[in-house]
Formats: structure tokens, sequence, C-alpha cells
């Protein structure tokens, strides 16, 4: 029999009986023995009793749980009474509950000390699967009464023996058990035809019309699954009924959205395909006019403004046209539809001269952010509900479009400056480059690049925090832009990195300004004042030569190595890159 180490045993007072005993308990794989002394010590205790060990070390840790008090209380009885005790007893192990249904044999003792062994079965699964089995049939209940407007259940005879607890048809279920589902049809069934609440083999979505309690017919769309005995013999049917009466009457009205759906997903699956924002307003103006029929149709747009900070709220007169597609009115028709807009209406339908205009607003947010308008001659059909009610769904959608198309021309320009400095990030920077060296290869004329890169930068960051790094950034951005020309670019490729390129100057002028930068750069030490190093500068210098054929990428790599070699050779200083082969 396993024992607990030396040092956790105490005094050995468990018989020879009960260690007999225990042996033979222990025979079962889901059988525990604990020994406990007269304090409700743990004497031993076999593998399986691990939770129980944690339980008693905290019998006497107020408050006690519901659990803890069972296992006191079972303890105590078998001392008190001399007696066996039994009871059902939780624990924790690795925060996991564990169920034990234990017997507490008092045993023979030595030394004076009272000796408790505690037999216990793990019925952890048991009780697990019982607290299962009765969520699984509260969940079944719960699902039959909220998918179906009853439950029913017959027998051989074809009579009703249950019925869901809410009834049906305006009788109660005392009104119902006991009777035959045949007396409640309101049409006879044709002929040949089995009630399927009789039904031998499987059926589903039967419809059977009955009769409610005030006389008035339902239509009921009935499933069932016949019952049969451990012998096979057929016992009855078990089913459900679905009341359908309102949706026959709504057929008509289902199949004209399905339709109205079928064009809905056409048109905007149409313009969301388009990979180019500034094309999509352009596919939705033609796609919705040819969707819904109407001779031409425009999409107008509120003008974004954000970012501005002097910017308002838009509304509908801000309201400019954007795409246009087909026979539309004239300019001062749509103004007149716009003003229809700004008294605050999302919908407006009216005449204007020869045609019948059908128009909303499109919102995203709840804000005005576009509008359709449809064009349509008085000599055709004029506007149904289903156009209305398609116009309102379009216009949702193309309120979200228009929305997306914002959002990239936003996003396009933030991804052409850096954020903190409002410099040109890497990407314009190198962008804008092309353009202007083909000019400059073109026009044979040189320049000049300068890769700045500040020296002990991290130390601004790491001792005083990245406030004063971004203050530092910043002024670097101000030193350079007031050191160049208005024509010159002015970037932040990331970082502490920064480059200047100045069109038409040679390699004499580059250095001069790199000197003068050096120079004006003293002004950063104020950033480390007091820490032993220096905020300062590193520039290489990277002359373009327009008869090369070198491209920026190489461009910049000379600038860059030419600025590592100057920090490598003690930083503060310039130092300009071999000219290309």
């Amino acid at each position: 029999m396993p024992q607990v180490p030396d040092s956790d045993r105490g005094p050995l007072v468990a018989s020879v009986e009960a260690v007999r005993i225990a042996r033979t308990c222990l025979a079962g794989e889901d059988v525990c023995v604990l020994m406990v002394g007269s304090d409700n010590r743990c004497l031993y205790a076999s593998p399986l009793a691990a939770p129980l060990v944690g339980a008693l070390a905290d019998l006497d840790t107020p408050p006690l749980s519901a659990e803890m008090t069972t296992l006191r209380a079972l303890l105590a009885s078998a001392r008190r009474n001399g007696r066996a005790a039994a009871g059902t007893v939780g624990a924790f192990e690795n925060r996991l509950s564990r169920v034990f249904d234990l017997t507490a044999l008092p045993c023979s003792a030595e030394h004076g000390e009272d000796v408790i062994m505690l037999i216990g079965r793990d019925v952890t699964l048991a009780t697990s699967m019982r607290r299962t089995l009765m969520e699984s049939r509260q969940r079944y209940k719960d699902l039959v009464e909220v998918s179906a407007a009853f439950a029913w259940e017959t027998n051989t005879d074809g009579t009703l023996v249950f019925v869901s607890p809410q009834g049906v048809l305006g009788y109660g279920v005392d009104e119902l058990v006991g009777r035959k589902p045949g007396s409640f049809l309101a049409e006879p069934l044709e002929s040949g035809s089995t009630l399927p609440f009789s039904a031998r083999q499987p059926v589903a979505d039967v419809e059977v019309w009955m009769r409610r309690a005030e006389g008035s017919a339902v239509c009921l769309l009935v499933s069932a699954v016949p019952l049969y005995d451990d012998a096979g013999r057929w016992t009855g049917a078990r089913g459900v009924c679905r009341d359908i009466t309102d949706v026959r009457e709504r057929d008509i009205a289902i199949a004209r959205s399905r339709n109205r759906e079928r064009l809905l997903s056409f048109i905007v699956r149409s313009f969301r395909d388009e990979v180019d924002p500034e094309n999509m307003l352009a596919i939705a103006a033609a796609t919705v006019a040819q969707g819904v029929g109407v001779s031409g149709c425009n999409v107008l747009r509120v003008q974004d403004e954000r970012g501005a900070e002097d910017a308002t709220p838009t509304t509908a007169a801000d309201l400019r046209t954007s795409a246009t597609f087909g026979r539309i009115g004239a300019a001062g028709d749509l103004k007149a539809v716009i003003a229809a807009f700004s008294a605050g209406n999302d919908l407006v339908e009216t005449v204007i001269g020869k045609w019948n205009v059908l128009a909303a607003v499109t919102r995203y947010r709840q804000s005005v952010n576009g509008a359709i308008v449809l064009w349509r001659e008085l000599s055709r059909v004029p506007y149904d509900d289903d156009d209305r009610i398609l116009l309102a769904d379009l216009s949702a959608q193309v309120g979200i479009a228009i929305e997306q198309i914002s959002n990239h021309e936003h996003i396009l320009a933030l991804s052409r400056t850096d954020s903190l400095t409002g410099l040109f990030n890497r990407r314009a920077f190198i962008e804008e480059l092309e353009r202007r060296t083909q000019r400059l290869r073109h026009e044979r004329r040189s320049a000049a690049l300068l890769y700045v890169d500040l020296d002990n930068f991290k130390a601004v960051n790491d001792l005083f925090g990245h406030k004063r790094g971004d203050d530092a950034l910043f002024a670097v951005k101000r030193l350079l832009q007031a050191a160049t020309r208005p024509s010159d670019l002015v970037a932040r490729l990331g970082g502490d990195e920064f480059a200047v390129w100045m069109d038409g100057v040679d390699e004499t002028v580059a250095v001069a300004k790199a000197r003068g930068l050096l120079k004006e750069s003293t002004a950063l030490e104020t950033f480390t004042n007091g820490i032993g190093t220096t905020l300062s500068m590193s520039i290489g210098i990277a002359i373009y030569d327009p008869v090369s054929d070198e491209n920026i990428d190489a461009l910049l790599s000379r600038a860059d190595s030419a600025m590592y070699q100057t920090k490598h050779s003690g930083k503060g200083s310039y130092r300009v890159a071999p000219a290309t082969m």
C-alpha cells in the first residue's frame, strides 16, 4: 500500500485490520482511501484521494462551503456514534470540481488517537452526466417550444396523449388530450391520404387545414415520426406543428421581395467588384439605372472635408454630382431635387418637367454623404412600392460605397506623409524622386541627396521619454525646412532618418549645405543636456549624375553608406559618397 512521505506521516495509528480493508477497497480503479486522525490530519491517502486531502486541509479555515460542512459532519458523526456514516462530498483538483460518495468508518486506534477511514468512490462523471441529461432535456423542451406552434404525441388509436403545455387552436391541453386530431379537420382529406398524426413512417411539412376553437380555419405544417416499442410494434406517432396561415397569405409578397433581393444583389455586386474606387460610383449609376428600369441616374456625393480644422457637419446642401448615366434632367431640375433634400426629406418623389423623379439620400452612421436620383419619363409606368423599397435598400449600400471611397482617398493622402512631422514619407519621397530624376536626366542637370541620421537619439527616448524624442524629431524637421529652398524635398524616411533632395546643385553646393546643417544642429544639444552625450547629425551625400544609369535605390544606398561611414568615424560630420562608374 502506498504511504505518505515519512515527514508527513505522523504517528502510525491505523490498525492492521484497517490496512487490510483499505487494500481491499483499492482494488477498484475509482476507489480512494484516506486515514484521518483525530485533529483531521491526513495520515494516509491513496492517489485518487488527492482532492480530498486538500479539502481536509481547509476544514479549519472559515468560512466553510456546503461541501466542507458535509465532510466535517461526516467525520464528526462517525466519531460520535462509533458507526459508519455516508455522504456525498465535492472537492476541487486543479480548479476542477470532483464529486465523491464517501463512507466514514471508525477504526481501532493506537496511542489513544481516534482514526476514521474514509472510503470513497469518484462519481464526478455520473453526476456530470446526470446534470447534462437534465440540461439536454430542458434544451430540447425550449427548442421545441420556440420552433413550433405545438408538439404532440398520439397512441395506437390515433388519440392525442400529449400536447405542448401552451395548447393550440384556442383549446387548452385538457380539451385536446384524449381526442383524435381528425375531429379538428376543417377540410376532408383527399382519398387515400392518411393524417400525419398516425404516421407509420417519417413525414415532413405536410399541410393540414384544421379548425380553431372559434371556428376559423388554420393551415398547419405537420412533421412527424412513428414510434415503436422494443418488439418493433408501432405504438403511435410524435411530431410538431407550425401555423403557416399567414405564410400562405404572404407568398406573393415574399416572391416580390426575393425578386428585389436578387436585383439588389446584382446591382451591389456590380459596383462593389470594381477594383478602382474612382470608377465605383460610375458603375453604380449605370447598374442602378438599368436594374430599376429608368432613363437615367445621378449619384451625388458630399464633398469630403475630413481633417480640416474648420470642417462643419455635412448636409444635403453640400451634394455635388459624382457620376451620371443615361438621360437626366437639366441642372436646374437637379437643384430642385437637392433643395427638397435640404428641407429634411430623405426620400423625394416628384414630377419635374417631363420627368418622374425618385430620389433618396445616402447615409453613413446617420450622416448624409450622398444621394441617388432616378429619372423616368412621364410617358412610362410610374414608380411603385417595389421601386421605392429597392431604392431605399440601394441608398444604404451606395452610402457604404461612398464612405469606402472617402476612406480610400483619405488613406491615400495619409500614405504619402509622415504622421508626426507632416513631411514626405519614404514612399512619397521615392515616387517624387523618380519623377524628378526623369526630368533632370532629360535636362542633363545634376542634383544632390543628403541622407541625415541623428546621433545618440536613442538616449533621448530612453532617458527623457518618447515625448522628448518626438519634440526632437519635430525640431529637426524645422531645421531642415529652414535650411532648404521651397523647391527642395524634405522627407522623414523612418525613425531618426531624414533626407533632403536639391535639384540642380553640384558637390560644392551640397557640401556647403551639409556644413550649414551641422552648424545649425548644435541647437539640438538642448535635448541631451546633462547626460554626457550630444544629439547631433551624421550626413551622407550622394550626387546624382544625369548621364549615369543609376536608379533611385542605388542612389539612396550610396548616400546611406556614406552616412554610416560618418557614424563609424566619429559622428557629427558628413561624407561624400564616391561617384558612380
